[in-house]
């Protein structure tokens, strides 16, 4: 059996969703079984630090391929439709020579591609599974025909596959009533290569709280953190900012330099914009404290955030909101430090006291760990996976 991961997303080096198709790739591989990453459109922007200059490639057992035949973005309009059609051609001739019960995972939301390789699956013998780590994106709008298009969305889209991978419970039960019967389920939690961030911190380094994640929207609180950083930033007068990231496309990391500007904290706030996947533990194993201000949200009561396993992973202590499953794995002052969301003063006064008690925050953070190995590993999680995936043809 081989499986083919379809995304349009980056491969190797990415954000939340990259590191989630490399964890659960990598345990497929482990368990002898064949892998194959296939990016359908170039990710890297031309004017921007290339992080994936590769078009096709293997990473850690892993094959990958940009299908578009190259992983940067054409300057032109008609190039880019050009790559598409390319891409589409390149796909079809790949899982041509798929063989029967060969299973293709998909990341994608747009119904006419999943209608395509419902079509695909269905003449060649294949499985389609989809891996959701959140609510339908469609639930979002709010108008009446937005709301219409929701409906028929969730009502059909998900009964062309075969299986659905899910990175919650509330996941689970929302999308258990809406698969067909025959279709199959399982709940696999965020994985994570915890081996990445077993690494000592390095000396003659500036204190700093970190927070690393995609800068556009507010999903994860960034605006937050920035007001609850200013709360305690004259009583820890030697402690900066990281924040690690970028937002192609948006303006939004400029709205946040500007809301530092406006703070008076362009000297504490650091923007490093973004940061390679090797290059990666290497900041938030250094950091004195770890941070995730994720408001309540549709997104964060049915999501769980990727970047809170590698946050546990390095030991650190972990300032995080209560959101979602969180709680249902973390217990406040014991492997963590949980604050109320939406709340600047709330998520400040955990980071006080964090940065104010040293010695049992470190214990904190080594107890975070043990719950990252025991939950969230890849390795875990790895074998349930493989299993589901052998057995869909029964």
């Amino acid at each position: 059996m081989k499986v083919f991961i379809i995304t349009n997303g980056p491969f190797p080096v990415g954000m939340a969703l990259t590191n989630r198709i490399v964890s659960m790739a990598r345990g497929l591989v482990e368990k002898n079984i064949e892998v194959k990453v296939i990016c359908l459109l170039p990710t890297e922007m031309p004017d921007k630090h290339i992080l994936n200059p590769d078009t096709i490639g293997i990473y850690q057992g892993i094959e990958f391929e940009y299908t578009c035949g190259s992983s940067i973005r054409g300057n032109t309009f008609i190039k880019r439709r050009w790559m598409r059609v390319i891409s589409t051609v390149r796909v079809l001739n790949i899982l041509w020579h798929a063989e029967k019960n060969d299973v293709i995972i998909l990341y994608l939301s747009s119904p006419l591609s999943i209608f395509l390789y419902f079509l695909i699956t269905r003449l060649l013998g294949l499985f389609l599974v989809q891996e959701k780590s959140e609510y339908p994106f469609v639930l979002q709008k709010k108008s009446i025909f937005g709301k219409l298009y929701a409906r028929l969305y969730t009502s059909y889209v998900y009964k062309m596959f075969d299986a659905i991978i899910v990175m919650t419970k509330p996941l689970e039960a929302y999308f258990l009533a809406r698969k067909r019967k025959s279709a199959k389920i399982i709940h696999i939690p965020m994985t994570v290569e915890s081996s990445r961030f077993n690494r000592a911190k390095s000396d003659n380094i500036d204190q700093y709280i970190a927070y690393c994640g995609y800068l556009g929207g507010n999903k994860d609180g960034v605006p937050i953190l920035i007001d609850a950083f200013k709360l305690i930033a004259d009583k820890h007068k030697f402690v900066k900012l990281f924040i690690i990231g970028d937002s192609p496309g948006t303006g939004d990391l400029e709205q946040l330099k500007e809301k530092v500007k406006i703070l008076n904290l362009e000297d504490r706030v650091v923007f490093t914009g973004r940061v390679s996947r090797d290059e990666m533990p290497k900041y938030l194993c250094n950091a004195a404290v770890l941070t995730l201000a994720r408001p309540s949200s549709l997104q964060s009561e049915g999501g769980f955030p990727t970047k809170l396993g590698e946050y546990l992973s390095t030991a650190n202590p972990v300032v995080v909101t209560k959101v979602g499953e969180i709680p249902g794995y973390l217990k406040d002052g014991y492997d963590a430090f949980l604050s109320e969301p939406d709340s600047p003063k709330a998520f400040a006064e955990k980071l006080d006291y964090v940065l104010s008690n040293p010695e049992i925050a470190m214990e904190v953070g080594k107890r975070g760990r043990e719950t990252a190995l025991k939950y969230f590993d890849y390795q875990v999680q790895s074998e349930r996976l493989a299993n589901f995936l052998k057995n869909l043809n029964k």
